[in-house]
Protein backbone atom coordinates (compact mmCIF):
# COMPACT_ATOMS: atom_id res chain seq x y z
CA UNK A 1 0.00 0.00 0.00
CA UNK A 2 1.34 3.39 -1.02
CA UNK A 3 1.48 5.75 1.92
CA UNK A 4 1.02 9.51 1.68
CA UNK A 5 3.95 11.48 3.02
CA UNK A 6 3.09 14.10 5.61
CA UNK A 7 5.35 16.41 7.61
CA UNK A 8 4.90 16.59 11.37
CA UNK A 9 6.68 19.75 12.46
CA UNK A 10 7.28 20.01 16.21
CA UNK A 11 9.90 21.44 18.54
CA UNK A 12 9.21 18.55 20.96
CA UNK A 13 9.68 14.88 20.15
CA UNK A 14 11.26 11.76 21.61
CA UNK A 15 13.74 11.32 23.27
CA UNK A 16 12.49 14.52 24.96
CA UNK A 17 10.16 13.15 27.63
CA UNK A 18 7.87 16.13 28.13
CA UNK A 19 4.11 15.96 27.54
CA UNK A 20 4.22 17.70 24.12
CA UNK A 21 6.51 14.93 22.85
CA UNK A 22 4.01 12.28 23.87
CA UNK A 23 1.23 14.20 22.15
CA UNK A 24 3.19 14.28 18.88
CA UNK A 25 4.11 10.61 19.22
CA UNK A 26 0.40 9.76 19.37
CA UNK A 27 -0.13 11.76 16.15
CA UNK A 28 2.66 9.84 14.44
CA UNK A 29 1.32 6.47 15.59
CA UNK A 30 -2.19 7.28 14.37
CA UNK A 31 -1.01 8.65 11.03
CA UNK A 32 1.15 5.57 10.42
CA UNK A 33 -1.90 3.34 10.86
CA UNK A 34 -4.13 5.43 8.60
CA UNK A 35 -2.21 5.39 5.32
CA UNK A 36 0.28 8.17 6.05
CA UNK A 37 4.06 8.17 6.20
CA UNK A 38 5.00 10.83 8.80
CA UNK A 39 8.23 12.75 8.39
CA UNK A 40 8.92 14.33 11.76
CA UNK A 41 11.02 17.50 11.71
CA UNK A 42 12.19 18.46 15.17
CA UNK A 43 15.24 19.68 17.07
CA UNK A 44 18.02 17.55 18.49
CA UNK A 45 17.39 16.27 22.03
CA UNK A 46 20.74 14.91 23.22
CA UNK A 47 20.40 16.62 26.62
CA UNK A 48 18.40 14.95 29.38
CA UNK A 49 15.42 17.00 30.59
CA UNK A 50 15.95 17.36 34.32
CA UNK A 51 14.42 20.83 34.58
CA UNK A 52 11.52 21.47 32.22
CA UNK A 53 11.96 25.24 32.53
CA UNK A 54 15.61 25.53 31.50
CA UNK A 55 16.79 22.36 29.75
CA UNK A 56 14.57 22.89 26.71
CA UNK A 57 16.60 25.98 25.80
CA UNK A 58 20.06 24.39 25.81
CA UNK A 59 22.01 23.83 22.59
CA UNK A 60 22.09 20.28 21.32
CA UNK A 61 23.60 18.59 18.26
CA UNK A 62 25.95 19.86 15.58
CA UNK A 63 24.51 18.29 12.42
CA UNK A 64 21.29 16.96 10.94
CA UNK A 65 20.54 13.38 11.94
CA UNK A 66 17.87 11.34 10.13
CA UNK A 67 16.44 8.19 11.67
CA UNK A 68 14.64 5.85 9.28
CA UNK A 69 11.94 3.75 10.92
CA UNK A 70 9.58 1.24 9.35
CA UNK A 71 6.51 3.45 9.49
CA UNK A 72 8.03 6.94 9.69
CA UNK A 73 11.26 8.92 9.73
CA UNK A 74 12.64 11.57 12.06
CA UNK A 75 14.80 14.55 11.08
CA UNK A 76 16.68 15.87 14.11
CA UNK A 77 18.03 19.35 13.45
CA UNK A 78 20.89 20.84 15.48
CA UNK A 79 19.66 23.44 17.91
CA UNK A 80 21.74 26.43 18.96
CA UNK A 81 20.55 28.53 21.86
CA UNK A 82 19.63 32.07 20.87
CA UNK A 83 20.82 35.09 22.84
CA UNK A 84 17.38 35.15 24.44
CA UNK A 85 17.79 31.50 25.50
CA UNK A 86 21.29 32.09 26.85
CA UNK A 87 20.23 35.09 28.92
CA UNK A 88 17.33 33.12 30.37
CA UNK A 89 19.63 30.25 31.32
CA UNK A 90 22.08 32.68 32.91
CA UNK A 91 19.73 35.11 34.67
CA UNK A 92 16.71 32.98 35.63
CA UNK A 93 16.22 33.26 39.40
CA UNK A 94 18.80 36.05 39.80
CA UNK A 95 18.57 39.78 40.36
CA UNK A 96 19.51 40.28 36.70
CA UNK A 97 16.31 38.62 35.44
CA UNK A 98 14.88 42.01 34.29
CA UNK A 99 17.71 42.15 31.74
CA UNK A 100 16.41 38.90 30.28
CA UNK A 101 12.82 40.26 30.20
CA UNK A 102 13.88 43.32 28.20
CA UNK A 103 15.85 41.17 25.77
CA UNK A 104 13.03 38.65 25.54
CA UNK A 105 10.55 41.35 24.50
CA UNK A 106 12.88 42.62 21.76
CA UNK A 107 13.65 39.16 20.42
CA UNK A 108 10.03 38.03 20.62
CA UNK A 109 8.94 40.93 18.44
CA UNK A 110 11.89 40.38 16.09
CA UNK A 111 11.01 36.70 15.68
CA UNK A 112 7.45 37.63 14.68
CA UNK A 113 8.32 40.45 12.30
CA UNK A 114 11.33 38.75 10.69
CA UNK A 115 10.47 35.07 10.79
CA UNK A 116 12.98 34.18 8.04
CA UNK A 117 15.78 35.64 10.18
CA UNK A 118 14.45 34.54 13.53
CA UNK A 119 15.96 32.13 16.04
CA UNK A 120 14.04 29.39 14.18
CA UNK A 121 15.17 30.32 10.65
CA UNK A 122 17.09 27.06 10.27
CA UNK A 123 13.83 25.12 10.50
CA UNK A 124 12.41 27.20 7.64
CA UNK A 125 15.50 26.70 5.48
CA UNK A 126 15.49 22.96 6.10
CA UNK A 127 11.77 22.48 5.47
CA UNK A 128 11.90 24.58 2.32
CA UNK A 129 14.64 22.33 0.94
CA UNK A 130 12.79 19.19 2.02
CA UNK A 131 9.60 20.27 0.25
CA UNK A 132 11.52 21.25 -2.88
CA UNK A 133 13.09 17.79 -2.98
CA UNK A 134 9.80 16.02 -2.23
CA UNK A 135 7.07 17.89 -4.17
CA UNK A 136 4.66 14.99 -3.52
CA UNK A 137 4.33 16.18 0.11
CA UNK A 138 1.17 18.25 0.25
CA UNK A 139 0.23 18.14 3.94
CA UNK A 140 1.77 19.17 7.23
CA UNK A 141 0.81 19.19 10.91
CA UNK A 142 2.52 21.96 12.88
CA UNK A 143 2.57 21.93 16.68
CA UNK A 144 3.21 25.02 18.78
CA UNK A 145 4.69 26.46 20.87
CA UNK A 146 6.96 28.01 19.75
CA UNK A 147 4.29 29.86 17.82
CA UNK A 148 6.88 31.04 15.33
CA UNK A 149 6.43 27.57 13.82
CA UNK A 150 3.03 28.76 12.59
CA UNK A 151 4.85 31.59 10.80
CA UNK A 152 7.18 29.10 9.12
CA UNK A 153 4.17 27.01 8.07
CA UNK A 154 2.52 30.15 6.67
CA UNK A 155 5.57 30.87 4.53
CA UNK A 156 5.81 27.28 3.31
CA UNK A 157 2.10 27.22 2.51
CA UNK A 158 2.45 30.35 0.37
CA UNK A 159 5.61 29.10 -1.31
CA UNK A 160 4.90 25.40 -1.81
CA UNK A 161 1.09 25.31 -1.77
CA UNK A 162 1.05 22.91 1.18
CA UNK A 163 -2.01 22.34 3.38
CA UNK A 164 -1.33 22.51 7.10
CA UNK A 165 -3.12 21.99 10.38
CA UNK A 166 -2.15 24.02 13.44
CA UNK A 167 -1.86 22.08 16.68
CA UNK A 168 -2.34 24.48 19.58
CA UNK A 169 -1.36 22.81 22.81
CA UNK A 170 -2.29 26.12 24.45
CA UNK A 171 -3.87 29.18 22.90
CA UNK A 172 -1.58 32.05 21.95
CA UNK A 173 -2.64 35.71 21.83
CA UNK A 174 -5.96 34.81 23.50
CA UNK A 175 -4.17 33.10 26.41
CA UNK A 176 -5.61 34.51 29.64
CA UNK A 177 -2.61 33.29 31.64
CA UNK A 178 -0.56 35.90 29.80
CA UNK A 179 -2.94 38.83 30.32
CA UNK A 180 -1.23 41.71 32.10
CA UNK A 181 -1.46 45.44 32.72
CA UNK A 182 2.23 45.63 31.90
CA UNK A 183 2.69 47.82 28.79
CA UNK A 184 5.40 45.61 27.28
CA UNK A 185 3.28 42.45 27.62
CA UNK A 186 0.22 44.17 26.21
CA UNK A 187 2.29 45.41 23.27
CA UNK A 188 3.64 41.92 22.59
CA UNK A 189 0.13 40.46 22.83
CA UNK A 190 -1.20 42.99 20.32
CA UNK A 191 1.60 42.25 17.86
CA UNK A 192 1.16 38.50 18.41
CA UNK A 193 -2.56 38.79 17.64
CA UNK A 194 -1.77 40.44 14.31
CA UNK A 195 0.58 37.65 13.27
CA UNK A 196 -1.63 34.88 14.61
CA UNK A 197 -4.52 36.08 12.43
CA UNK A 198 -2.20 36.55 9.43
CA UNK A 199 -0.44 33.19 9.70
CA UNK A 200 -3.56 31.12 10.42
CA UNK A 201 -5.18 32.55 7.28
CA UNK A 202 -3.35 29.88 5.25
CA UNK A 203 -4.05 27.00 7.69
CA UNK A 204 -6.65 24.42 6.75
CA UNK A 205 -7.78 23.90 10.33
CA UNK A 206 -6.57 23.64 13.92
CA UNK A 207 -6.85 21.47 17.03
CA UNK A 208 -6.48 22.45 20.67
CA UNK A 209 -6.94 20.90 24.11
CA UNK A 210 -10.28 22.31 25.31
CA UNK A 211 -13.54 23.70 23.96
CA UNK A 212 -12.91 27.09 25.58
CA UNK A 213 -9.54 27.38 23.82
CA UNK A 214 -11.20 26.25 20.61
CA UNK A 215 -13.86 28.95 20.82
CA UNK A 216 -11.31 31.67 21.56
CA UNK A 217 -9.14 30.70 18.59
CA UNK A 218 -12.19 30.42 16.32
CA UNK A 219 -13.16 33.97 17.29
CA UNK A 220 -10.06 35.42 15.63
CA UNK A 221 -9.65 33.01 12.69
CA UNK A 222 -11.77 31.68 9.83
CA UNK A 223 -11.27 28.09 10.95
CA UNK A 224 -13.69 25.59 12.50
CA UNK A 225 -11.25 23.96 14.91
CA UNK A 226 -11.65 20.82 16.99
CA UNK A 227 -10.82 19.65 20.50
CA UNK A 228 -8.01 17.09 20.78
CA UNK A 229 -7.03 16.59 24.41
CA UNK A 230 -3.58 15.53 25.59
CA UNK A 231 -4.93 12.18 26.71
CA UNK A 232 -2.83 9.26 27.94
CA UNK A 233 -1.04 6.12 26.73
CA UNK A 234 -2.94 3.14 28.23
CA UNK A 235 0.07 0.81 28.14
CA UNK A 236 1.88 3.11 30.59
CA UNK A 237 -0.72 2.55 33.30
CA UNK A 238 -0.83 -1.18 33.91
CA UNK A 239 0.66 -1.09 37.42
CA UNK A 240 -0.99 -3.00 40.24
CA UNK A 241 -1.89 -0.93 43.30
CA UNK A 242 0.20 -1.96 46.31
CA UNK A 243 -0.12 1.28 48.32
CA UNK A 244 2.38 3.04 50.55
CA UNK A 245 2.55 2.08 54.20
CA UNK A 246 1.55 5.65 55.00
CA UNK A 247 -1.76 7.11 53.86
CA UNK A 248 -0.54 9.03 50.81
CA UNK A 249 -1.84 11.91 48.71
CA UNK A 250 0.16 12.65 45.52
CA UNK A 251 0.39 15.77 43.36
CA UNK A 252 2.27 15.45 40.07
CA UNK A 253 3.98 18.05 37.90
CA UNK A 254 4.20 21.80 37.65
CA UNK A 255 2.44 24.33 39.83
CA UNK A 256 1.70 27.65 38.15
CA UNK A 257 1.69 31.02 39.96
CA UNK A 258 -2.08 31.34 39.52
CA UNK A 259 -2.80 27.98 41.18
CA UNK A 260 -3.80 28.39 44.85
CA UNK A 261 -1.87 25.30 45.96
CA UNK A 262 -1.73 26.80 49.45
CA UNK A 263 -5.36 25.87 50.00
CA UNK A 264 -5.05 22.05 49.84
CA UNK A 265 -1.71 22.16 51.68
CA UNK A 266 -3.14 24.24 54.54
CA UNK A 267 -6.25 22.02 54.65
CA UNK A 268 -3.98 18.97 54.90
CA UNK A 269 -1.99 20.59 57.72
CA UNK A 270 -5.20 21.49 59.56
CA UNK A 271 -6.37 17.88 59.23
CA UNK A 272 -3.19 16.36 60.67
CA UNK A 273 -3.03 18.85 63.53
CA UNK A 274 -6.69 18.69 64.59
CA UNK A 275 -6.65 14.88 64.45
CA UNK A 276 -3.17 14.54 66.00
CA UNK A 277 -1.93 12.27 63.21
CA UNK A 278 1.79 11.41 63.35
CA UNK A 279 3.98 11.75 60.26
CA UNK A 280 4.56 8.00 60.37
CA UNK A 281 0.94 7.49 59.29
CA UNK A 282 0.33 10.05 56.55
CA UNK A 283 2.20 11.99 53.86
CA UNK A 284 1.69 14.30 50.90
CA UNK A 285 4.06 13.87 47.95
CA UNK A 286 4.85 16.46 45.29
CA UNK A 287 6.53 14.92 42.27
CA UNK A 288 8.87 16.89 40.02
CA UNK A 289 9.20 20.30 41.67
CA UNK A 290 12.41 20.01 43.70
CA UNK A 291 14.41 21.30 40.72
CA UNK A 292 11.89 24.10 39.99
CA UNK A 293 13.19 26.69 42.47
CA UNK A 294 10.28 29.21 42.51
CA UNK A 295 7.69 26.45 43.02
CA UNK A 296 9.78 24.56 45.56
CA UNK A 297 10.45 27.70 47.61
CA UNK A 298 6.76 28.58 47.57
CA UNK A 299 5.79 25.20 49.02
CA UNK A 300 8.71 25.12 51.44
CA UNK A 301 7.47 28.36 53.00
CA UNK A 302 3.97 26.93 53.49
CA UNK A 303 5.05 23.66 55.14
CA UNK A 304 7.55 25.09 57.63
CA UNK A 305 7.29 23.06 60.82
CA UNK A 306 5.54 20.18 59.07
CA UNK A 307 8.32 19.04 56.74
CA UNK A 308 8.12 15.43 57.99
CA UNK A 309 4.64 15.11 56.51
CA UNK A 310 5.77 16.09 53.01
CA UNK A 311 8.02 14.49 50.42
CA UNK A 312 9.15 16.59 47.44
CA UNK A 313 11.01 14.98 44.55
CA UNK A 314 12.97 16.25 41.54
CA UNK A 315 11.73 15.45 38.05
CA UNK A 316 11.57 11.66 37.79
CA UNK A 317 11.42 9.18 34.90
CA UNK A 318 7.83 8.60 33.83
CA UNK A 319 7.84 4.96 34.95
CA UNK A 320 8.90 5.99 38.45
CA UNK A 321 6.33 8.77 38.56
CA UNK A 322 3.55 6.37 37.57
CA UNK A 323 4.75 3.86 40.17
CA UNK A 324 4.45 6.48 42.93
CA UNK A 325 1.01 7.55 41.69
CA UNK A 326 -0.14 3.93 41.51
CA UNK A 327 0.81 3.40 45.16
CA UNK A 328 -1.02 6.51 46.33
CA UNK A 329 -4.37 6.37 48.09
CA UNK A 330 -5.58 9.66 46.65
CA UNK A 331 -4.36 12.01 43.90
CA UNK A 332 -4.49 15.79 44.28
CA UNK A 333 -5.59 18.36 41.71
CA UNK A 334 -5.89 22.14 41.98
CA UNK A 335 -7.71 24.66 39.76
CA UNK A 336 -5.91 27.33 37.73
CA UNK A 337 -7.21 30.26 39.72
CA UNK A 338 -10.31 31.77 38.13
CA UNK A 339 -9.28 30.81 34.60
CA UNK A 340 -11.45 28.44 32.58
CA UNK A 341 -10.75 25.89 29.87
CA UNK A 342 -7.40 24.69 31.27
CA UNK A 343 -7.33 20.91 31.78
CA UNK A 344 -3.59 20.49 32.37
CA UNK A 345 -1.83 17.36 31.15
CA UNK A 346 -1.83 15.69 34.59
CA UNK A 347 -5.62 15.40 34.47
CA UNK A 348 -5.39 12.66 31.86
CA UNK A 349 -2.62 10.84 33.72
CA UNK A 350 -4.88 10.85 36.74
CA UNK A 351 -7.79 9.49 34.71
CA UNK A 352 -5.64 6.64 33.41
CA UNK A 353 -4.73 5.60 36.96
CA UNK A 354 -8.45 5.08 37.74
CA UNK A 355 -8.04 6.54 41.22
CA UNK A 356 -10.05 8.99 43.30
CA UNK A 357 -8.91 12.58 42.85
CA UNK A 358 -9.17 15.24 45.56
CA UNK A 359 -9.92 18.44 43.65
CA UNK A 360 -9.52 21.62 45.70
CA UNK A 361 -10.27 24.30 44.90
CA UNK A 362 -12.49 23.33 41.99
CA UNK A 363 -12.64 25.17 38.65
CA UNK A 364 -16.41 24.70 38.00
CA UNK A 365 -15.25 23.94 34.48
CA UNK A 366 -13.42 21.37 32.39
CA UNK A 367 -11.58 19.54 35.21
CA UNK A 368 -14.65 19.25 37.43
CA UNK A 369 -16.82 18.24 34.46
CA UNK A 370 -14.34 15.56 33.40
CA UNK A 371 -13.89 14.13 36.90
CA UNK A 372 -17.65 14.08 37.39
CA UNK A 373 -18.17 12.16 34.14
CA UNK A 374 -15.50 9.59 35.04
CA UNK A 375 -16.81 9.45 38.63
CA UNK A 376 -13.30 9.96 40.04
CA UNK A 377 -13.66 13.43 41.50
CA UNK A 378 -13.88 14.33 45.17
CA UNK A 379 -14.94 17.89 44.42
CA UNK A 380 -14.19 20.32 47.26
CA UNK A 381 -15.85 23.73 47.45
CA UNK A 382 -14.39 24.51 50.87
CA UNK A 383 -11.61 23.51 53.22
CA UNK A 384 -14.16 21.61 55.30
CA UNK A 385 -15.08 19.52 52.24
CA UNK A 386 -11.42 18.65 51.73
CA UNK A 387 -10.94 17.68 55.38
CA UNK A 388 -14.14 15.62 55.44
CA UNK A 389 -13.09 13.57 52.41
CA UNK A 390 -9.61 13.13 53.87
CA UNK A 391 -11.00 12.04 57.24
CA UNK A 392 -13.34 9.47 55.70
CA UNK A 393 -10.71 7.81 53.57
CA UNK A 394 -8.07 7.99 56.28
CA UNK A 395 -10.41 6.10 58.60
CA UNK A 396 -10.84 3.38 55.99
CA UNK A 397 -7.05 3.21 55.73
CA UNK A 398 -6.64 2.90 59.52
CA UNK A 399 -9.23 0.10 59.59
CA UNK A 400 -7.44 -1.62 56.68
CA UNK A 401 -10.59 -1.25 54.58
CA UNK A 402 -9.37 1.21 51.96
CA UNK A 403 -9.96 0.09 48.39
CA UNK A 404 -10.34 1.69 44.99
CA UNK A 405 -13.80 2.73 43.87
CA UNK A 406 -15.84 0.23 41.87
CA UNK A 407 -18.00 3.06 40.49
CA UNK A 408 -15.43 4.64 38.18
CA UNK A 409 -16.68 5.09 34.60
CA UNK A 410 -13.98 3.26 32.64
CA UNK A 411 -15.70 3.68 29.26
CA UNK A 412 -15.62 7.46 29.76
CA UNK A 413 -11.93 7.28 30.66
CA UNK A 414 -11.05 5.20 27.59
CA UNK A 415 -12.13 7.94 25.19
CA UNK A 416 -9.14 9.96 26.44
CA UNK A 417 -6.62 7.37 25.26
CA UNK A 418 -4.24 9.19 22.92
CA UNK A 419 -5.02 6.81 20.06
CA UNK A 420 -8.71 7.71 20.30
CA UNK A 421 -8.03 11.42 20.58
CA UNK A 422 -5.71 11.40 17.55
CA UNK A 423 -8.61 10.27 15.35
CA UNK A 424 -9.81 13.88 15.42
CA UNK A 425 -6.67 14.88 13.53
CA UNK A 426 -7.11 12.01 11.06
CA UNK A 427 -10.67 13.12 10.31
CA UNK A 428 -9.51 16.67 9.64
CA UNK A 429 -6.78 15.49 7.26
CA UNK A 430 -9.18 13.20 5.41
CA UNK A 431 -11.65 16.05 5.01
CA UNK A 432 -8.94 18.37 3.66
CA UNK A 433 -7.93 15.74 1.11
CA UNK A 434 -11.49 15.48 -0.21
CA UNK A 435 -12.16 19.21 -0.43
Amino acid sequence: MHKKKIIVFSYFYSPCNLTPSERIQSFVDALSKQGYYPIIVTRNWDNAILNSTTDVFKSSGDKVRIEQCQQHEIHYLPYKSSLKDKLFLRFDGTKFYPIYLITALIFSIWNLVCIKKSAYSYFYIYLKKLLDNCPEIKMMVTSASPFEFFGISYLLSKRNNINWIADYRDDWSTNEMQYSDNFAKRLLQKISRHYEVKWLATASDFVTVSSRYCNKIKSITHLKGAVLTNGFQPENYLHVNTYFEKFTIVYTGSIYPIQPIEKPILAFIKFITTHNIPHTKIQMIFIGILSESPIFNRIKNIITGYENYFHITPRLPKTETIHIQSNAHLLLACAYGNLKGIPGSKLYEYLALKKRILFYPTDHDIIEDTLTKTNQGLICETQDDFIEYLANFYQLFIKNKFQESTQINTSEIEQYARSNQAQTLIRQLNQIEHE
